[in-house]
């Protein structure tokens, strides 16, 4: 069985299809994947060296743009769903699974419109616009939140969860620590608010340097400026651009302080991490605002808006934590209660048993 994955744009849609991707093809020698996606997105590099073909198609966002340019992405809309159809026609997949983003819109019509079962998941509480458009022409909508329902009127829903990458699920002895553990990150490019927060924090944690250890990924821009001030802080830290090896830095926070994209809430969960939440104040539809809240509400994390992070929110919100070790335990618990064992699987399961 050949399926189309349609995923692209950003590490959040193309990261939980290629670990669909690896259950499919795991499962026997017959099953084939093909991605479909964007010159210059994330999967030009991450697909190819994930051992899977990439198939490209011209597609770009939609909203936000003035009228000439929605009327450019409309022509060019129609031109790539005839290209996808093209595609269909010569590769002949036998399901196509559309991992939202822009993207994913071209194929997954023309899918409906060769009358290729089409299948989506939904990475983020409220769907994106795309599967927003998309979900008519699906036969199920794999979703990772429970409350993503209710902004999908009657369109069948299955709720799945969202794959994690197969390289944090390694096993691991238990290590003993005599530092409480902070993991900051803001993707992998890094966000600058949450940098300068932290950096400023340093200024409020100075009687508590023989307790915590700090793990900063910085990304590149900010790393060489974060670096220099944590040198003369007397804080234990680990500072670096990026790390291919985030498990070893989740095993060893007992809190962490990151953006609230889907694939990092669903991170925090595998690892039952207590956060606190910075969500970017500019992600369509303030979707990682909705994921935050979702947290909050079941006691996993503790939300800080990106205008009001500064080293004072923190050392607050951090010093609770170190000081009632049990509320901690209780929000990594509760963080826990989010992830969704083989969501991969659940995926796949779904569409073989739509296809048949």
């Amino acid at each position: 069985m050949k399926l189309f994955i349609a995923a692209g744009g950003t590490g959040g849609h193309v990261f939980p299809g290629i670990s669909v991707a690896d259950r499919f093809t795991a499962m026997s020698h017959d099953h084939e994947v093909v991605f479909i996606g964007t010159k210059g997105g994330i999967e030009d590099r991450v697909v190819p060296a994930s051992g899977y073909r990439l198939i490209h198609v011209e597609a770009r966002q939609f909203s936000g743009r003035n009228i000439l340019y929605k009327f450019i992405t409309i022509t060019g809309l129609i031109k790539s769903i005839h290209d996808c159809i093209n595609i269909i026609k010569r590769e002949n997949p036998q399901a196509i699974l559309g991992m939202g983003g822009f993207a994913s819109v071209p194929m997954v019509i023309a899918g409906f419109l060769h009358k290729t079962p089409i299948f989506l998941h939904e990475q983020n509480v409220q769907p994106g616009l795309a599967n927003k458009i998309l979900a008519k022409y699906a036969k199920t909508i794999f979703i990772s939140f429970e409350e993503t329902r209710h902004y999908l009127g009657r369109a069948r829903t299955i709720l799945t969860g969202n794959p994690i990458r197969q390289s944090l699920k390694k096993p691991y002895a238990a290590e003993e620590k005599d530092y409480f553990g902070i993991f900051v990150f803001g993707g992998s490019r890094g966000a600058r608010s949450i940098n300068q927060a932290v950096v400023d924090l340093l200024n409020y944690i100075s009687d508590y340097r023989d307790r915590i250890f700090i793990f900063h990924q910085t990304g590149i821009d900010d790393y060489e400026g974060v670096s220099s001030i944590y040198k003369d802080s007397g804080i234990r830290h680990e500072v670096f651009p990026f790390t291919d090896n985030m498990a070893y830095y989740y095993r060893h926070a007992d809190l962490v302080i990151s953006r609230s994209g889907a694939s990092t809430i669903f991170e925090l969960a595998y690892f039952k991490k207590p956060a606190i939440l910075i969500p970017y104040p500019f992600s369509a539809g303030q979707h990682q605002w909705k994921n935050a809240i979702q947290v909050e509400r079941i006691g996993g994390g503790h939300i800080i808006e990106n205008s009001e992070a500064n080293g004072e929110r923190l050392f607050y919100a951090i010093k609770r934590l170190m000081d009632e070790p049990e509320l901690l335990k209780t929000m990594g618990d509760n963080m826990g209660r989010l992830y969704i064992e083989d969501a991969e699987g659940l995926i796949i399961k779904g569409i073989l048993n739509g296809i048949s």
